[in-house]
């Protein structure tokens, strides 16, 4: 199938639903969303549904059965198949997981040497270097190899072995490297030296984290741009489907403008040859955002307003007006949330009402995105109190959310009648009532705390 990209990569399942079936229908499902791509398995940290997430877990058999499947079931719908593991695994009792030490290093490649026998027709890897099971050590901590010897020094060496150990064993397979946790410059510097033969990258936006309303930012643009100039393709990683890590109760919440504008940011952005869908995708969950994904890939040029009223039809003519009124009266809500308060703020859509200033706690963890870059987009990381100008700021900003996204549910009411779905309108409404009800409460919450 032709689509507006050269990857368009879907997950079967996302971890807050997990078991979901690579049977035909839900494959049938993807494949007419216009995805090419599976990856192979939902890789989050705390394993759902208990997924293979880094390279040793391949040495349990159930699940070296459970991939065998799912490559066979993968190549009778034609889709390419993606692996993804976190490596090196982070520290086990007293092994080492250090990547200058010799046995670490040749043991990966190895690892994934037979990967490739063992699955010679999974297409290509992912891997990720920093985050959830897979750690590196710090220039600045007491390992005796790594101590004084920045990161980047280590990794470019240690990646080039990782695609050595592919192309050894199957010439046309690429590594995709996920620079998760690292810095601007360090990514930078990695892009700018590393050999680029048979290696791609894969990136959300922000040095790593998802925001649908902010998809390709400045670094993001620069790597992109980087990465192009030495031929190394890559990959965008957005929230794409009926669900995100951001707002994964809300998965009806409809805001197609927003999918629309992620899509033609990394369509247009240079560099990018595909996409990839951050938190997975479950058709029994599929919303008005997913169709506009759907709508989007098979036909990238038609326009916004053509798009739209593609993803309308269903819902028939006399219901079109008042669900684009509320389709964009969302999208705004969502431009006007406070994201970037702080990380920890996505979490209060999951917390029981009234919502307060506790659910936006400090978030920052000790990796070079966050004692670096990442402070530059979050207000709130390691500062122990909050001036109240911010509480403020956040507090009217997320009003400003709540009057719209209340606005959105009112022309939802009144689609519910003339709509051809109507369940399907209801389920909008019931999700941006909520949306509205946290954000009216959080916006509450932090005004009393200022008078």
């Amino acid at each position: 199938m032709e689509t507006g990209f050269e990857y368009t990569i879907g997950i079967v399942g996302h971890p807050t639903t997990p078991d979901v079936a690579w049977s035909d229908q839900q494959l049938t499902a993807l494949k007419a969303l216009g995805i090419n791509t599976l990856q192979l398995a939902i890789a989050w940290a705390w394993r759902p549904a208990g997924e293979a997430l880094n390279l040793e877990h391949l040495d349990e058999p159930h699940h070296v059965q459970e991939w065998h499947k799912r490559v066979t079931q993968a190549r009778k719908f034609g889709f390419r198949t993606l692996a993804h593991f976190g490596l090196p695994v982070g520290p086990v009792a007293d092994v080492t997981t250090c990547i200058l030490d010799p046995l670490v290093r040749d043991g990966y490649a190895d690892r994934l040497h037979r990967f490739f026998l063992d699955f010679p027709e999974v297409d290509d890897v992912m891997i990720y270097t920093y985050d959830q099971l897979a750690w590196l050590c710090s220039e600045f901590g007491d390992c005796p190899r790594c101590h004084d010897i920045p990161l980047h020094e280590r990794l470019i060496p240690f990646l080039e072995a990782m695609v050595d150990a592919v192309r050894s064993a199957k010439p046309s397979a690429r590594l995709w490297w996920e620079p998760w946790e690292l810095s601007a410059g360090q990514t930078f510097t990695i892009v700018d030296r590393i050999r680029p033969d048979n290696f791609g990258l894969i990136l959300h936006h922000t040095i790593a984290e998802v925001q649908f309303v902010n998809t390709t930012d400045l670094w993001f643009r620069n790597l992109a741009r980087l990465a192009q100039g030495r031929g190394i393709p890559v990959i965008g990683e957005g929230f794409f489907g009926g669900s995100g890590e951001d707002i994964s109760p809300l998965t009806h919440l409809a805001c197609p403008r927003l999918i629309h504008q992620e899509l033609d940011a990394l369509h247009h952005a240079t560099g990018v040859v595909g996409v990839k869908e951050y938190y997975g995708l479950v058709p029994a969950h599929f919303s008005v955002n997913t169709a506009m994904f759907g709508a989007y890939v098979l036909h990238p040029e038609a326009g916004l307003g053509a798009l739209l009223e593609v993803v309308a039809a269903p819902y028939g003519s006399a219901a079109r007006a008042k669900l684009l009124e509320a389709w964009e009266l969302t999208a705004q809500a969502m431009e006007f949330f406070p994201w970037d308060a702080s990380w920890a703020i996505r979490r209060i859509f999951e917390k029981p009402l009234p919502v307060t200033l506790q659910h936006i706690p400090i978030a920052s963890w000790m990796t070079p995105s966050w004692q670096a870059n990442r402070r530059g987009f979050y207000m709130v990381t390691d500062e122990p109190k909050q001036h109240p100008w911010l509480r403020e700021d956040v507090a009217m900003r997320a009003r400003f959310a709540a009057a719209r996204f209340e606005q959105a549910a009112a022309a939802l009411d009144g689609a519910i009648a003339d709509s051809a779905m109507p369940d399907d309108v209801r389920k909008q409404k019931t999700q941006v009532e909520l949306a509205a009800r946290v954000s009216r409460s959080l916006a509450d919450s932090l005004s009393a705390q200022l008078h």
